[in-house]
């Protein structure tokens, strides 16, 4: 009785020592996401958040697929702030979560995000020019002009072009038309001289894990900006006394 005791003990030590542990689901899930197949790739990482609820790094991965690639808003609303909660480390979370904020229109939340990933000290072109687009969508020109023109000066010497297309859009809303004109023409003439590199430099300034899901581009075409400089110079010109 007592040896069949040990047995069966030692068959339980067993099986739970092949059970799958939370890290075995997660690496399945990176291995998915390779792959592309993102509802399997969340399927794995949410049951490593069923074996092991404090596990930062997948409540952060479960975010990003929900968002890039799913296209469920509010799910990955409510991973990326358990992932902050749970204590994932990398500030980049902080903007991910604002860009969700932004997309949803909730651009005070969005704020508040990108001003905590500056207090830990994750200061990027791309945080900036964020706090720009959410203070434009606010319309607090200011602001958004003042956290632009930092977004410029932060990515220098490289060139920032989207920067400077919002700060037209500043310029623009505020009729300061020769301004706006001036910083959509910078805009063409960077993405036209460096778009293959841009490109790029897009791509190695994204947070981490985001090179995993195939984003669309986030700049107009030069073809458009060239448009709405036409528009612009029209709308100028007709009126004498503006800027």
């Amino acid at each position: 009785m007592l040896a069949c005791g040990f047995v069966l003990l030692s068959v339980l030590c067993c099986c739970r020592a092949l059970a799958p542990r939370a890290e075995d689901h997660y690496a399945r899930a990176e291995r998915l996401l390779n792959e592309r197949q993102y509802e399997l790739a969340a399927a794995e990482l949410r049951r490593a958040i069923e074996l092991k609820p404090d596990f930062p790094d997948a409540h952060y991965r479960l975010a990003q697929v929900l968002f890039y690639a799913l296209g469920d808003v509010k799910g990955a609303i409510a991973e990326f702030q358990t992932a902050i909660a749970k204590g994932y480390s990398h500030p980049a979370v902080h903007v991910e979560l604002a860009q969700v904020f932004i997309e949803t229109e909730l651009f005070d939340e969005a704020i508040a995000q990108l001003i905590e990933a500056l207090r830990k000290g994750y200061e990027t072109p791309a945080v900036r020019a964020e706090l720009g687009r959410a203070y434009l969508a606010k319309g607090e020109w200011e602001r958004a002009e003042a956290e632009l023109q930092r977004a410029i000066e932060v990515s220098a010497p490289v060139e920032f072009p989207l920067a400077h297309y919002l700060l037209g859009e500043v310029y623009e809303r505020q009729q300061k038309w020769a301004q706006a004109i001036a910083q959509f023409e910078t805009y063409i003439r960077i993405v036209s001289a460096h778009a293959e590199m841009l490109a790029e430099e897009a791509r190695e300034g994204l947070a981490p894990g985001v090179e995993d899901f195939a984003l669309p581009s986030d700049l107009p075409s030069v073809e458009s900006v060239r448009q709405r400089i036409e528009s612009l110079k029209a709308r100028a010109g007709s009126q004498p006394g503006s800027r």
